[in-house]
């Protein structure tokens, strides 16, 4: 992700194609990981913050995937 961020790009609402298939990658890896909530939430902290500047609709998409109503009920994977 720090890579593809480091490319640059013509619209940051849109990002770079490599933006968007690492972004993509991401998701999907985190998404099917045997880890907690808290953990991925964190996870995707650190994301989120490789693509601050880079890609505003990656940004939202990862906040949009964050567990928060689940870690604030105690629900686990």
């Amino acid at each position: 992700m720090r890579r593809a961020a480091a490319l640059p790009t013509k619209n940051t609402l849109l990002g770079n194609a490599a933006i968007n298939r690492a972004t993509d990658r991401f998701l999907n890896d985190v998404a099917v990981a045997h880890i907690t909530n808290l953990k991925r939430n964190r996870m995707i902290d650190h994301a989120a913050g490789t693509l601050a500047g880079a890609c505003e609709q990656c940004f939202q998409a990862l906040e949009a995937a964050r567990p928060i109503p689940n870690i604030r009920l105690g629900v686990s994977c």
